[in-house]
């Protein structure tokens, strides 16, 4: 799924809470790396942002930026905290990437991928863009980009690869979109009183007349049917659209009752630039079209998905347990966790066709940035914990070791820590979310934000974050529906505050928000901790794993998402 982009949220003025809610995804008040500066003629800050979407700028407790030489701006406006202590780095020193954790992996859990995709194009007569979207996916899946990023995914052992495909086609529909489209296969069905025309049907029916017309052939295992909508529709399937998704993609039954056929859907979110509109659907289409080929879960089976199931481990913790936070924040699939303003715009040519860029294992396992293509010389930076899940009773407090690193020479960067649990309870005020961390870096500072930074780090700096537990996840209903088990999760944001990057605001003004990565950890209890196999000694207990999911299968989402009709 195609979560909305935070510089979309500014632009349509969203609610980030509603957004959470919405979507399903992680998002909690309390990870608010701060405000969005806006720098309209009202000087009003945007609404705090939700773990989804990454972080923000405060203008009025983080608004330094360090330099690349490693000495602070003198127009930082913070008195030069920000940067004051950090050291300059020498770029012709011999350069050794710190160790650190490893990144989350992407396995092949056996089912079919699209080897030789054909992506045929559905537009309505009041699409905008309706030449730019055809041309784009008559052409995606011949370019450098898509073959880049998807030749990490054959099917192992010597089975098939993704290859280039075949030039795709255009339907045009003699009609106008209807105002609301409900999608009635969806895992997560509309609310009682949400009509709309049915999509599943209305689908059909389209690549019906399109086949039976001649115009395009008979569905395949390799044809991705892409659907293009007005910003004057709205789509239910886990909410409205453009209240939290962007765009998705699934898999139906065909009108004669067996073929599967693959879909997605792309909705237009105006945001009252066209430019960026078409920005948006260009990158949304090419997150679902990079998705479905290498997971299309036509027959119920997943291809490639984040590793959270038994199976070999190649790092110092289970891949189950290692990706577990990571699937929490940002969902399991290669666009997934590459969704961020530093990755979201690769330029697919001279004319302002841009894509998404996409999860790489092989880069990922080498500790490089694992969203690819990579422009030359862009390193990559990030801060890991020495685990991915802590065990503490409510009211404990703990302390968990920070490793930042880089794979070349780089400026420093600031190290946020936010909690991150992405509930759906407020507060006893009703004013928020309820916290469930609280989170403080040793000799870090605390923005009028609440949240804790180190304001300097680079490759090999160390670090200690101080963890308190204030509330027990089992008790979060709400959590029982988005983890494999109740867990709170913190994230560590690393921000590039050197690269501001503005966008216009709904008031006329100016949105500011900056280029960062992120890392999660998770939070159980003790009494979570014995049932999956975890105890505070680090040794997972496989066996006691299995047989937890085995008794709770169909019971929890990530137990039950692969054999349901997914939306990711």
């Amino acid at each position: 799924m195609r979560r909305i982009h935070r510089s979309l949220i500014a632009s349509l003025g969203v609610s980030i809470l509603g957004i959470a809610v919405a979507c399903g995804s992680s998002s909690n008040g309390n990870n608010n790396t701060g405000l969005g500066t806006d720098s309209g003629a009202d000087d009003s800050s945007m609404p705090e942002t939700g773990s989804d979407s990454g972080p923000q700028a405060d203008a009025t407790s983080h608004d330094g930026a360090t330099s690349h030489d490693g000495g602070t701006k003198s127009d930082a406006g913070d008195g030069g905290v920000l940067g004051a202590n950090c050291p300059p780095f020498d770029a012709g020193s011999p350069f050794v990437e710190a160790p650190h954790g490893p990144l989350p992996s992407v396995t092949y859990y056996g089912g079919p991928t699209m080897t030789n995709p054909l992506i045929v194009t559905f537009t309505f007569q009041d699409t905008p863009n309706v030449t730019a979207l055809d041309s784009f996916g008559a052409g995606i899946t011949s370019t450098p980009w898509f073959a880049q990023v998807t030749k990490d995914y054959c099917v192992p052992d010597g089975g098939p690869c993704i290859t280039g495909g075949t030039k795709g086609i255009s339907v045009a529909m003699p009609m106008k979109a209807d105002a609301s489209y409900v999608d009635t296969g969806s895992s997560d069905p509309p609310d009682a009183g949400i009509s709309g025309t049915d999509l599943n049907l209305f689908m059909n029916q389209q690549i019906a007349a399109a086949v039976a017309a001649n115009a395009i052939p008979a569905p395949t295992a390799n044809t991705l049917y892409a659907f293009y909508f007005p910003p004057t529709t709205t789509i239910d399937a886990f909410g409205p659209s453009c209240q939290g998704w962007g765009a998705y993609h699934s898999a139906q039954l065909y009108s004669d009752g067996t073929t599967p056929i693959v879909y997605a859907i792309m909705p237009d979110c105006p945001t009252g630039d066209p430019a960026t509109d078409l920005e948006e659907v260009y990158i949304s289409a090419s997150h679902e079209i990079a998705e479905a080929v290498t997971d299309p879960n036509s027959n119920g089976v997943p291809a490639f998905y984040m590793d959270v199931w038994n199976g070999p481990d190649a790092g110092i913790t289970q891949p189950e347990y290692r990706n577990d936070p990571w699937l929490t924040q940002y969902y399991g699939e290669v666009g997934d966790n590459c969704e961020s303003i530093l990755l979201d715009y690769w330029p697919l040519d001279d004319a302002g066709t841009v894509a998404q860029r996409i999860w790489s294992t092989s880069a990922a396992s080498a500790g490089h940035n694992p969203c690819v293509p990579v422009p030359t010389g862009e390193a990559y930076y990030n801060a890991s914990t020495d685990k991915v899940i802590y065990v503490a009773n409510v009211g404990d407090t703990f302390t968990v070791d920070v490793s930042a690193f880089s794979d070349m020479a780089r400026g420093s960067w600031r190290l946020d820590a936010v909690d991150g649990t992405p509930t759906q309870m407020t507060d006893a005020d009703g004013g928020g979310p309820l916290q469930y961390l609280k989170v403080e870096f040793v000799g870090g500072v605390t923005g009028s934000d609440g949240v804790s930074s180190l304001l300097c780090v680079n490759n090999g700096t160390k670090g200690q974050l101080k963890v308190t537990l204030l509330a027990d996840p089992s008790n979060d209903m709400s959590l029982q529906y988005s983890d494999e088990w109740p867990e709170a999760d913190g994230i560590l944001y690393s921000m590039d505050v050197d690269a501001p990057v503005s966008f216009p605001a709904p008031d006329g003004g100016t949105y500011t928000t900056y280029p960062y990565q992120f890392w999660p950890f998770a939070v159980i209890t003790p009494a979570v901790a014995a049932q999956i196999g975890v105890p505070t000694s680090g040794i997972n207990d496989m066996a006691k794993l299995r047989a937890l999911r085995k008794a709770h299968h169909g019971q929890r989402p990530h137990a039950t998402r692969f054999a349901l009709p997914r939306k990711y």
